[in-house]
């Protein structure tokens, strides 16, 4: 008999969807063959299982305990643990996916509710603990972040010896699982951007932005440096704005990139900005009609441990790639030769490098490769093999609790929501957490 795999993703599942869930499908279509899977997110359904069945527990409980007690192996993602605790000791052979960093990302979150960024803090570091605790087998993006997360498990005593002799190089507990790239190239399609927003021309050199942009994120920079070139024929194309996870508030730095681009006079001129967000199977042709990708970052400690997945994508589509050092992604565009790798803020650097931008067949044949060894069905294998034959590891010395969001985490995530967009998105944000539904449109 097949193993029965839930994966489980707090993000919406339909055309337009952000990395988790593309994560969580990914991983489904390669379990399917091997498995019986069920892929459950907490919005509404709104794609068919290639192999599998997509389902909505619609943030209930009571839902996911049923999809729960009808599995044998669980694949979680980011906070559901905490969201339903009662998934810690459901029985069940429990995965935890570590792929993003969810701390390290929060950290401009933390910062922003003011008197209580610690109170956050504190929470998020029990969310991780207790995950941590209770998993059977995790799951990481890079061996960066492999040592990332072995040097916690080891704060947090659950590299015991019985761990150890079940398999010293602990590869049974920690396995590197990196987003990965579709095994077939991607497909041309109708023009979606030369021709189509107006402002971009057939001839000109697109630089694409292939991602929302999050806080950690620099759009800045590349702004500045397309405006600086003042070149008619370079246009900068951010390919989306609004998230389309409802739990997901606006970011302050989309706003700030938007302000730039108007203020300095190249806002639908040289800068274009998708206030929408591209659907998983259109993106290829964004893709296809770029010149150039680009991911650009500060210096951060999310910098250093974070997987850029839209970097993947421009391998995937064979373009050359002008980055920020400082991550993972980086260190391989510049051993591979797949680009080029600028420093932090270094708008001058980009402008050089924008004006640099020429084809390079060979630099595209390298590209194509490096994605070769990055498809899913390459990278996924260590999860298929746990899911064929899954097992119990040795529980630290330390038993996981469930963590409890205290009253003054609430009153700063609410007041930091207050301040940033009005008592409107208060209200609304207030109802989709009580409710588990956003509010008709």
């Amino acid at each position: 008999m097949p193993q029965r795999v839930l994966v489980i993703t707090p993000d919406p599942v339909g055309p337009r969807m952000s990395g988790p869930a593309i994560r969580a499908w990914e991983l489904s279509r390669q379990l399917a063959p091997r498995c019986e899977v069920t892929l459950a997110c907490k919005f509404a359904a709104e794609r068919v299982g290639e192999g599998f069945t997509v389902v909505s527990y619609d943030g209930s409980d009571a839902r996911l305990r049923e999809l729960v007690a009808a599995s044998d192996v669980v694949l979680a993602q980011g906070a559901t643990l905490y969201h339903h605790p009662a998934l810690l000791d459901a029985g069940k052979y429990l995965v935890v996916d570590l792929y993003a960093p969810l701390v390290f990302e929060s950290y401009p979150n933390f910062v922003s509710q003011g008197s209580f960024a610690d109170a956050a803090y504190a929470v998020h570091q029990q969310i991780m603990d207790g995950q941590m605790l209770a998993g059977d087998f995790f799951l990481c993006a890079s061996e960066r972040q492999r040592d990332m997360w072995l040097g916690r498990f080891c704060g947090l005593k659950r590299l015991r010896p019985a761990m150890f002799e079940l398999d010293p190089s602990l590869g049974k507990l920690l396995a590197v699982v990196p987003f990965g790239v579709a095994d077939q190239p991607p497909a041309p399609g109708a023009p979606v951007m030369r021709g189509v927003l107006p402002g971009v021309g057939p001839d000109d050199t697109i630089l694409l932005w292939g991602g929302g942009i999050w806080e950690w994120f620099d759009p800045l920079t590349p702004i500045r440096a397309v405006a600086g070139l003042g070149r008619s024929d370079v246009k900068l194309v951010f390919m989306g704005l609004a998230h389309p996870n409802p739990d997901i508030a606006p970011m302050a730095m989309a706003a700030r990139a938007l302000t730039l681009a108007e203020e300095l006079g190249v806002k639908d001129r040289l800068v274009f900005f998708n206030h929408g967000w591209v659907d998983y199977d259109q993106r290829a042709r964004y893709l296809l009609e770029a010149d150039a990708g680009v991911s650009v970052h500060f210096d951060s400690v999310e910098t250093r441990f974070s997987f850029r997945t839209r970097v993947l994508d421009y391998m995937w589509a064979g373009l050359p790639i002008l980055t920020t050092r400082g991550d993972a992604m980086a260190e391989l565009v510049e051993r591979e030769g797949l680009g080029e790798v600028l420093g932090y803020e270094d708008v001058a650097g980009w402008m050089a490098a924008i004006a640099r931008l020429a084809p390079d067949p060979a630099r595209r044949e390298r590209a194509l490769a490096v994605a070769a060894r990055l498809r899913w069905s390459e990278v996924a294998k260590p999860l298929v093999a746990y899911c064929e034959a899954p097992y119990h590891t040795p529980r630290g010395l330390v038993a996981p609790t469930a963590p409890r969001l205290p009253l003054a985490m609430w009153a700063g995530k609410g007041l930091a929501l207050w301040r940033r967009e009005g008592a409107g998105a208060l209200m609304a944000k207030a109802r989709l957490k009580l409710t588990g539904r956003p509010p008709s449109r």
